[in-house]
Order: structure tokens, then sequence, then C-alpha cells
């Protein structure tokens, strides 16, 4: 009988120490919406960020070209600011990865910053750019 306990406990220990295995909780851990890569550019062509700056023309459109992961049907807000004005749009995430870009046309020179954020409203990238 004890031979047998032995057995079963060292079974249910392996069976534990595989559950617990760093591997499989990196696969099941989330580490939530995040941004992998963003690029500000002028124009998105094939779904591809063309022309990357950080200083823009006045008058032009500014492009906010991304990759996401860890998110499907969740929802991000792109906000872009300048001085005192503000201008917010919101974008659907479909899958995990997923690009996406939002864009702004931009009539006030000086400097601008563009925020993305999630649907709790945590910080997920933020960068600077001229308007001149």
């Amino acid at each position: 009988m004890k031979r047998y306990s032995f057995y079963i406990l060292s079974v249910v220990l392996v069976f534990l120490c595989i559950g617990n295995s760093p591997a499989q909780q990196e696969s099941t851990g989330s580490k939530g919406l995040q941004v992998i890569e963003a690029k500000l550019a002028k124009d998105v062509k094939d779904r591809m960020p063309v022309d990357e700056d950080s200083v823009f023309t006045n008058g032009s459109k500014v492009f906010l070209w991304m990759k996401l992961t860890g998110g499907s049907s969740d929802q991000i807000t792109v906000t872009w600011k300048t001085e005192n004005t503000t201008h917010a749009t919101t974008l659907t995430i479909g899958g995990s990865p997923w690009r996406t870009w939002a864009s702004k046309g931009v009539w006030k020179t000086g400097n601008w910053t563009v925020t993305v954020t999630d649907a709790s409203g945590k910080v997920l990238k933020e960068m600077n750019f001229k308007v001149e």
C-alpha cells in the first residue's frame, strides 16, 4: 500500500510541476493590449507607413501607424493634442497582432502630441511631433 501511495504522490507532483511550468504560464499569462510598434508618417499605403517623419507641414495630414498585440475586440483611443486643442478618435482592435492607423489634418504650427490609450485610460504609447 505504501508503494502505491508513493507512485500516486509522484504522479500528482509531476502533473503539478508540468501545470506550473514557466512556458505554460507565459503562454497563458496575458500582458494585455500593447502597442509593439508605432510610427508617424505622411501616408499609409498597403497597410504600411510611408515617409516616416517627426516634422510635418502645416495643412498636411499626419498618420499614426501602429501594430498591437494582446487584444481582440478591444478599443483604443488616439488623442491628438496641441496647446489647448484636443481631438480623439476611437478604433476597434480586431485581433492579435493587429495593424491599424489614425490620421489627423494638422492646421496649427507648433509642438503636437499623439497619445494611444486603452479602454481603461491606460497610456499605451505617446509620441511627439512638430508642425512647421
